[in-house]
This record gives structure tokens, C-alpha cells and sequence, in this order.
């Protein structure tokens, strides 16, 4: 498949088929990872491949993300995090690098993948995994083959309107204090360390500002 109309046909995919994602084809995704570039060429991704339906319910509870329990399998992507660059976090950078080759070899390989932040805190996944505190879990990859593809949706801007040369030229609107953003930061900090039972009871409202990528 030609790069670029990976690239451009990829989407993301909430719905999948009964069907299992053959072994040969998960160690290819984990493969494609592991020749992304990062940072001081570290190397130090690590996966941890989740089919056990009794794990994955147990992150589906922690989550508004309501399609979570339905892939065949969830690849939850964690990196080292003993960087001396906390600057620019590059251990984070490191793995998305990682998740875009993951998620571009899934679409080339016939499947579908959906890329998951909105997760529970951190501890709770680490207790749930028994992740160490040296690895930070980054993002979520529900991968499976999709029974439904959802239509391209039209990039915001032309290629023209979001560059610029030799310095920062672009029209934005973005207020210096966002009382709307700051609330949301706030919601979601505290929405995720409710109880369960008060975050069942507000779980509609969760699910209507789920955040969705495409």
C-alpha cells in the first residue's frame, strides 16, 4: 500500500467484527513500532497485548470510552520515563511516533485501530497492570477488524494555512484565559476519581463529551 494513501485512508474504527486478529499479524503491528524513531535512540517502548476479557472489563469500567470492551484487542502503549528531557517530554514523543507506525501498519494489514486517551488516572492503571512507576502508559490502541468504517471527515485548513517561514504568522482566536477549558480540565481530573458508583450515574454525560478522533 502506497504511504500516502495510508496516510489518508486510515480512520478510526469503534465497531468490530467477532473475529480474532491472527498472532502472525499482532507481532507485525508490535514489529512497525519498533522502527519508529526516538528519542537518543532508547528503544524503550513496551506493550502490553490485552485479551482477556476480565482485564479489558476492568479498564472499560474506568473509561467513558464505551467502545473499549468491544475490540479483539486492546494494545496499551507505555514508554520509559526516565528522561532527562523534561522540557519537551521526549519520552511521549517517542511513543506516538511508535502508535502512528502502529496504527498506519493495522489500516495496511486490513484491520482497524482507534487511538484511546481517555483513560482513567494513571495509578489505577498501573494497578490494574501492574505497571512499575518508571513506565508511563501513553495511549490505548483498541485494534480488531472493523465491522463499520466511518466516512473521511475534511481536513480544517489547507496545507497553505498552516505553514509558515522563519517565525509564528497564523491567525488564532484562543483567549489567554479559558475559563471553558480550564472547567473541562477540571471535570475531567475530578470525574475520574469519583467512586464508580457516582461516575455510573454521570456516565451519559461522560459518553456525550467523550472525545473522538478521526
Amino acid at each position: 500500500m502506497d504511504i500516502f494513501e495510508a496516510i489518508k485512508n486510515r480512520r478510526s474504527i469503534r465497531s468490530f467484527q467477532d473475529k480474532a486478529v491472527p498472532e502472525e499479524l499482532l507481532r507485525k503491528i508490535i514489529e512497525a513500532a519498533q522502527w519508529a524513531p526516538s528519542a537518543s535512540n532508547r528503544q524503550e517502548w513496551r506493550f502490553i497485548v490485552i485479551d482477556d476479557p476480565d482485564v479489558k472489563e476492568k479498564i472499560a469500567k474506568e473509561t467513558v470510552a464505551y467502545f473499549v470492551p468491544k475490540a479483539t484487542l486492546l494494545i496499551l502503549i507505555l514508554y520509559c520515563n526516565r528522561t532527562h528531557n523534561m522540557e519537551y517530554k521526549d519520552h511521549l514523543l517517542s511513543a506516538a511516533m511508535a502508535i502512528q507506525n502502529m496504527q498506519l501498519v493495522i489500516h495496511s494489514l486490513g484491520l482497524g485501530s482507534c487511538c484511546v486517551n481517555n483513560l482513567p488516572p494513571k495509578y489505577k492503571l498501573r494497578k490494574i497492570l501492574s505497571i512499575p512507576g518508571c513506565f508511563d502508559p501513553v495511549s490505548l490502541l483498541c485494534v480488531g477488524y472493523a465491522k463499520k468504517v466511518p466516512k473521511p471527515l475534511p481536513r480544517k485548513n489547507s496545507v497553505k494555512d498552516i505553514i509558515s517561514f522563519n517565525k509564528f504568522e497564523f491567525n488564532y482566536l484562543y483567549p489567554k484565559v479559558d475559563f471553558k477549558l480550564i472547567l473541562k480540565r477540571v471535570t475531567i481530573f475530578l470525574y475520574y476519581r469519583f467512586p464508580l458508583p457516582i461516575r455510573a450515574s454521570l456516565e451519559k454525560m461522560g459518553r456525550k463529551h467523550e472525545k473522538r478522533f478521526d
